[in-house]
């Protein structure tokens, strides 16, 4: 591969390929899984972004969903409510996934950090979605976990940058995830790496990504070199579109590794398997589909 300054995946490359056409020139897809141990490449982690897009974002619904449509993983994000429990919200506010009991947009802004767990229980977290999903829930943290075990589920636990995320905080993650004995099934991802050095430093075994939006620069091996303990995993988990040769050649001569979101294209992820690529957030990419395109890169 010819090593450039150049952006991989420029919009105008974008063209999506079915997964059927590549078929006949892969051999035994139905023996060879690259999410298992293969010759050809190393285990493919495929992330359900926001659970599965079936269903409303971050609720129960979606990742039992997820599990039932073959995915191993799913991403959430965490946010925090004025009496300090974690919940499974994306927006600082509630008002984009949220409706009154009658079913009612929100007019004003409301700020999950100004309410009350029990207040937002009031509200509809489905409604917005479809009338399927009318009267779910805001989820807890705890009931992510229960959902992660009962599904067999690997979790991408994304803290996100207007969290307040601190010391405090941290220890009531930690406490909660040791409590369910499930700490080689938790990956936390941040944009915030002040948040991941927390984690990093309660937590020393906890395999951490660290979330970007830009291209790799020398500060970003830096930042991975500071997450880094003797007993954790760290890894890179980048905007597809920011990745260039020479990002990619200093990360891996560094010694890391890489993950990619949000893809929803074959095309695109056929790039990233001929990349090594560990791993590919998504909202709509199948299993079949990543198998299809990392064989045939691999």
């Amino acid at each position: 591969m010819m090593i450039n300054n150049s952006v991989l995946f420029p919009i105008s490359d974008f063209k999506y390929i079915n997964s059927d056409e590549k078929k006949e020139e892969t051999t035994s897809q139905d023996e060879i899984s690259v999410f298992d141990n293969t010759e050809t490449n190393d285990e493919i982690r495929l992330i359900a972004h926001r659970g599965d897009n079936n269903a409303p974002e971050n609720t129960i619904p979606a990742f039992e969903k997820a599990a039932e449509h073959g995915y191993d993983t799913v991403e959430c994000d965490v946010s925090w409510t004025k009496d300090n429990i974690p919940v499974l919200l994306h927006d600082s506010t509630i008002n984009r996934t949220a409706r009154t009991k009658l079913g009612f947009k929100l007019f004003f802004p409301k700020y999950c950090s100004d309410m009350t767990y029990d207040k937002l229980k009031k509200y509809d977290f489905g409604a917005w979605f479809s009338q399927e999903y009318k009267d779910t829930k805001i989820p807890t943290f705890n009931e992510l976990l229960d959902c992660s075990k009962e599904s067999n589920l690997d979790l991408y636990v994304e803290i996100k940058e207007c969290s307040s995320f601190d010391e405090e905080r941290a220890k009531i993650l930690m406490d909660t995830i040791k409590e369910y004995g499930i700490e080689d099934k938790i990956t936390f991802v941040s944009f915030d790496k002040n948040y991941l050095e927390i984690i990093k430093n309660l937590m020393p075994e906890a395999r951490l990504g660290y979330l970007s939006r830009n291209e790799i620069q020398d500060e970003t091996i830096e930042i991975l070199d500071n997450l880094k303990t003797d007993t954790n995993d760290v890894f890179l988990d980048i905007k597809y579109t920011k990745i260039t040769d020479d990002g990619i050649k200093n990360l891996n001569d560094a010694g890391y590794d890489f993950e990619a979101w949000t893809v929803e294209d074959i095309n695109t992820a056929e790039k990233l398997a001929d990349m090594n690529c560990k791993g590919i957030t998504t909202d709509s990419l199948t299993k079949e589909e990543i198998n299809s395109a990392f064989l045939y890169n691999g």
